[in-house]
């Protein structure tokens, strides 16, 4: 009795082995299996020509072959093996030039980009320095680095070095002075020829016009990038642009006063 017990327990433990042997068999099977079957689903997808299965349209700034370098694309990369929305991310904070990314997939193996620039509305500097900075804003008040095709541009003068770092939003007065730069843009006051804007003072902006005069000016929330603020800055810059088509021919104004609500006057003498 007690050795048939014994026996019983051998062949138990046999067949447990042996079980688990073919557990273990049967789940490797499965797994090389997958791998194989992957490998097969994830093979039409390698990137063979990069000519004819990767388009990539770009700006000025940044140029075509730093995008695919960026998304990893590459002969032998393997398009379905690239997160490309993550990719898309990290890019665009890493490149404040660009403003927005579309990627388009064409299973298999095609992939379109499409890569939008920001466009500078002024450049950035800082009060006293006369070198340029190489700092742009657009008109989203992101900023970022451009020399090139900046020299006309109207300039915004920070109060504080180093000023707002490439890759970060204006905010505050500097952002306000972003505001008066693009409603002196439209074409209603382009008569204007905004040439500068000094952020230093505490209650106004300082703002140089096309023939060197200057213009001390404020608004209800011009702190704000709302658009009640932009609304009362609008009706500012109507009056100003009246009252200098009104001044006495011959009659320079040197300084503009443009801080008091529904009333511009002109100084001759006041001095900043």
């Amino acid at each position: 009795m007690r050795e048939n017990k014994i026996a019983h327990r051998r062949r138990g433990g046999l067949w447990l082995v042996l079980g688990l042997v073919a557990a273990t068999a049967l789940l490797i099977g499965l797994a090389i299996g997958y791998e194989k079957l992957r490998a097969l689903c994830l093979e039409p997808c390698v990137l063979t020509d990069m000519s004819e299965q990767v388009s990539i349209v770009s700006g000025r700034m940044v140029k075509p072959d730093v995008l695919a370098e960026n998304f990893g694309l590459r002969v032998g990369a393997n398009l379905a093996e690239i997160d490309f929305e993550a990719k898309r991310a990290e890019i665009l904070r890493k490149i404040p030039t660009l403003r927005n990314i579309t990627v388009t997939r064409q299973l298999p193996n095609r992939v379109s980009i499409h890569a939008e620039e920001r466009t500078p509305v002024a450049r950035l500097n800082v009060c006293g320095r006369r070198t340029a900075s190489g700092r742009v804003t657009d008109a989203e008040g992101v900023v970022f680095s451009r020399l090139r095709g900046t020299q006309t541009l109207p300039t915004i003068r920070e109060a504080h070095a180093p000023g707002t770092a490439s890759g970060q939003r204006l905010k505050g007065r500097v952002r306000a002075a972003l505001d008066l730069v693009l409603v002196c843009g439209e074409s209603e006051f382009a008569e204007l020829g905004l040439l500068e804007v000094d952020t230093s003072k505490p209650d106004f902006l300082v703002a140089t016009l096309g023939d060197y005069s200057r213009v001390k000016i404020c608004w209800e929330g011009m702190d704000e990038a709302s658009p009640a603020a932009r609304a009362a800055l609008t009706a500012r810059l109507s009056l100003l642009l009246q009252a200098i088509r009104a001044r006495c021919e011959g009659l320079k104004a040197i300084i503009w006063n443009a801080t008091l609500p529904d009333y511009i006057f002109a100084d001759t003498q006041e001095k900043l």
